[in-house]
């Protein structure tokens, strides 16, 4: 089978589309009247989901090791695939604070049947120095002397302070140890002292997943000096530069963020009974999921993984009655921007263009840091605050023009990431947000708008339950997180008649039915391939 990508038009007809314009000084007053929307617009896979929740093909050995340099022994669990490939790539497993080695077993040996050795290490996660990565590559060295079936495709995995720890070493790791680290998975990281941090995972590595809880009772993300929260969507914001590049030297970088679950979901603990609304195996299950397909799209270059992460798609055999949702952003490696808001303009996008809104309906505009437009943002990159309101006439909108035409005949996808803003008086309680997204291309033809909703969703912020171990730093009120979701809509959707070599506009219209008004944030407008 082909592994492509299709959109399903099946049975579609659009009857008629036209635009009106009154006060037509600046063609500010945009009508899109008695249009047939497109229904199903959903993706249509011809590849099928490969399957990362069950057991995979492969038996494994398991094996305790100790050895011993300068007079320090070094402990850990060696997990290998049996039945397999005569050669599978590794995965180095950092323990958290307060945890061992010895409990991440359920992960490695999900890991070894589907033919990816790993070894979980003793650490002192206490630690934030440089020890660290001497540690770790001492054990990187020593099991590639003692297997010889491992070849040179690493991931790291760390939990809670190793979370930190793996985002912090990967590139030094690279440098002493001389292998290639493609992958590096942060699950509920710390953030004590920033683990010394330099970031410069841009010259590493393929890709970065992190995976956080919004109910974290250990790492809920209390605030630091300047009002930043100090949680998982600080690393995956801060993972490479917000900039439009081609080249590889940049990671594509996920994250999937729970609206529940403990800190003790990633580990072993999970499988215990725990007083708690739902069973932590399933999630754990769903973890691990998402670890190996990870795993398997970069240590194995396996592309069909991406349909979990580019195209959020849900496994099958999906546990659905004690699993919590979550919800996911993904940046691709390749890219073209058009808005990111890092230049902290809200008349200027990234292509040097204008930004224009509608002269009514849209009372606010603005662009800062997510953190100060909004205290409920849990994120650390700039973006754009919107406010709109239901208008007589016309449509309330914000358009995104390029300097001049664009070509974007070469692209497959607009991406966008949004959140609602927590508690405002224009977003309903427990209701998703909508929008619609148009194109304008030079000859002055718009696209069909295409319903955000039908591709994605801009939840409802996620509230903490306050159930913690530690006491707080932080009030539980303010622990709720207006956290960004990416949505990824194809370009076909907008139809076969807009000129996609010559496009000069990108117009987000806020006149959905049922949400004639909100308030959300918006970040990373840009097309992927």
């Amino acid at each position: 089978m082909k592994n492509k990508i299709k959109l399903n038009l099946a049975g579609v007809v659009t009857i008629l589309h036209f635009f009106l314009f009154y006060s037509c000084n600046y063609e500010e007053d945009i009508v899109l009247e008695n249009e047939n929307l497109v229904e199903n617009k959903e993706l249509v896979f011809e590849v099928p989901l490969p399957p990362i929740i069950s057991d995979g093909p492969y038996n494994y050995k398991v094996k305790k090791y100790s050895f011993m340099q300068n007079q320090e022994e070094h402990k850990g669990k060696y997990y290998m695939p049996v039945g397999g490939p005569s050669n599978y790539p590794f995965a180095l497993i950092m323990h958290g604070h307060g945890f061992n080695y010895n409990e991440y077993s359920v992960l490695q040996r999900h890991l070894a049947k589907h033919g990816i050795a790993s070894a979980s290490i003793q650490w002192n996660s206490a630690k934030h120095d440089l020890s660290v990565n001497t540690e770790m590559t001492k054990h990187i060295n020593w099991l590639f002397n003692q297997y010889p079936q491992l070849i040179n495709s690493i991931a790291l995995i760390g939990h809670s302070m190793g979370g930190g720890a793996v985002v912090r070493f990967a590139d030094d790791l690279e440098t002493t140890t001389g292998k290639d680290i493609k992958s590096v998975i942060s699950l509920a990281p710390a953030l004590q002292h920033d683990m010394n941090v330099k970031h410069n995972l841009i010259n590493t590595i393929k890709g970065l997943l992190v995976i956080y809880s919004g109910n974290d009772e250990d790492r809920y993300g209390v605030k630091s000096f300047d009002g930043r929260e100090q949680s998982g969507f600080k690393f995956y914001d801060e993972c490479s530069t917000e900039a439009q590049t081609f080249s590889n030297t940049f990671p594509a970088k996920d994250m999937i963020f729970f609206k529940d679950g403990r800190h003790i979901m990633y580990t072993d603990r999970s499988q215990e009974p725990i007083n708690y609304q739902y069973s932590g195996i399933n999630q754990n299950k769903v973890i691990n999921a998402y670890i190996l397909a990870h795993l398997k799209l970069h240590l194995e270059n396996h592309l069909q993984y991406d349909q979990f992460f580019k195209y959020q798609r849900k496994p099958i055999n999906m546990p659905v009655n004690d699993v919590s949702e979550f919800y996911q952003q993904h940046t691709d490696a390749k890219k073209s921007v058009l808005a990111n808001f890092e230049n902290n303009s809200a008349t200027q996008n990234y292509q040097g263009g204008a930004i224009v809104k509608s002269s009514t309906g849209i009372t606010t505009l603005k662009v800062g840091d997510s953190w100060k437009l909004h205290s409920y943002s849990p994120h650390h990159t700039k973006a754009m605050r919107i406010t709109w309101t239901k208008r007589n006439v016309g449509s309330s909108f914000v358009k995104f023009n390029y300097p001049s035409s664009y070509n974007l005949s070469s692209y497959s996808f607009l991406s966008i990431r949004a959140s609602q803003i927590y508690n405002n008086i224009n977003n309903t309680t427990n209701k998703a947000q909508d929008f619609y997204i148009s194109l304008k291309d030079k000859q002055g033809t718009y696209s069909k708008k295409v319903k955000l909703s039908d591709f994605g969703m801009i939840p409802y912020p996620i509230k903490h339950s306050g159930n913690t171990i530690l006491p707080l730093q932080t009030p539980i009120s303010n622990l709720t997180k207006s956290a960004m979701v990416s949505t990824l809509i194809p370009l076909k959707a907008f139809g076969n008649h807009i000129n996609l070599s010559n496009i000069k506009e990108v117009i987000l219209l806020f006149n959905v039915p049922g949400h004639e008004k909100g308030a959300i944030m918006i970040d990373n407008l840009e097309f992927y391939k």
